[in-house]
């Protein structure tokens, strides 16, 4: 019997904790909510990728409550992504004599003015706050990355090295490709704006770092072609499509154009095909066998070539261009005509290839976008 009245006890105890829990489940569920604040709105719009909703809701927040610094910060910072660094900059510099900021906000506010003098394109002005930034706490590494935007945007190149071979160490980076990666987009800054020289430099310092880095072959293999050195323009072509199958399409028009000056048919032949044992899928390299075959007159082994392109890419307009010239010279007028006009049933309206960041149209291969730094992918 005492373990009937045990077990009735246990029973009744249990039954009454979850009656208990019950009640205050249902009671929590009753409870009205919280109503969302404009600041925490303008996170959660943030977080949603919706920055004009954000840029309403930081706004309403400063209004409700003037000393929330994170929401000025963040205001500050829509505001410049919207188009105006200058009110972006008068919010932010506000901020700089305002007392009782966490050290955390203070670094916050720094790093937003030194974005917002790059985007009023004052750079001397970004560094100078970028090093007090980094000043403030060295073994942060985020204000490395905030000093390297300042030095792009002053275009102090060397010093920009510098800190991005510090982050290097810092994270503990072993592969040099990054940094060769880094001096050779360098190299491209200066090959644009004709400073051969330090262009040179910078490919010649990135093939210390990386021996096959492939933007520093074909830059440098530019320089030496453009001052008349073409052997060892070659040379460094040649190298990149061996050790890069993938991006043999970067040097294809360039090698073509220098063995046909100095009428070397035959070894560019044997580099195609080279180049097709590595790599026959590339549409690119069957087209520029083609081009090959179509200037010795050989119009067989040229629409032979254009053929397996369309195989492998029925779509490829460069590969119909070719069939229709091809069918052109052989005096098949019919058989071009009908080319031309299956290509104009199927022409699309592809876009050229355009920076992901600023929209900037890429003419060619570059590692960074020409206009806002932006690295592209691999090409």
């Amino acid at each position: 019997m005492p373990g009937f009245f045990t077990i009735l006890l246990v029973g009744g105890v249990l039954a009454g904790v979850g009656y208990a829990a019950w009640l205050l489940s249902r009671d929590a569920a009753t409870l009205p909510q919280k109503p969302e604040t404009p600041y925490q709105h303008g996170l959660n719009a943030l977080l949603a990728g919706d920055r004009d909703e954000a840029l309403e809701a930081f706004a309403d927040a400063v209004l409700l409550d003037s000393d929330n610094v994170d929401a000025y910060i963040h205001l500050g910072n829509l505001l410049r992504e919207r188009g105006e660094p200058e009110r972006a900059l008068h919010v932010h510099r506000e901020l700089t004599v305002r007392s009782g900021q966490t050290s955390a906000q203070g670094r916050a506010v720094r790093e937003a003015l030194v974005h917002d003098w790059i985007a009023l394109h004052r750079p001397k002005e970004a560094v100078e706050e970028a090093q007090a930034l980094r000043e403030l706490d060295r073994r942060n590494g985020h204000a490395l990355k905030v000093l390297l935007a300042a030095y792009e945007a002053a275009g102090e190149w060397e010093r920009a090295f510098e800190i991005r071979s510090e982050m290097a160490r810092a994270s503990g980076e072993r592969d040099p490709e990054g940094l060769a990666r880094y001096r050779a987009a360098i190299g491209e800054i200066y090959l644009r704006a004709e400073r051969l020289d330090d262009a040179m430099r910078q490919f010649k310092a990135a093939l210390r770092l990386k021996r096959d880095h492939p933007a520093a072959l074909l830059r440098l293999g530019d320089i030496y072609y453009e001052t008349n050195r073409p052997e060892r323009a070659m040379v460094l072509w040649k190298g990149l499509a061996a050790a890069h199958p993938d991006r043999s399409h970067l040097v294809l028009e360039r090698l073509e154009v220098s063995y046909f000056e100095r009428g070397r048919f035959n070894e560019m032949g044997h580099l195609y095909e080279e180049l097709l044992l590595r790599n026959p899928k590339d549409t690119r390299i069957l087209l520029a066998l083609a081009r090959m075959h179509i200037k010795r007159a050989d119009y067989s082994e040229a629409l032979r070539a254009v053929n397996e392109a369309l195989e492998i890419e029925p779509a490829s307009l460069p590969a119909r261009l070719l069939a229709v010239e091809i069918h052109r010279r052989r005096g098949d007028s019919d058989r071009a005509l009908s080319e031309v006009e299956d290509l104009l049933r199927g022409l699309g309206t592809a876009d050229p290839i355009a920076c992901a960041k600023c929209g900037e149209r890429l003419h060619e291969f570059w590692s960074r976008c020409p206009s806002c730094l932006a690295w592209i992918a691999a090409a």
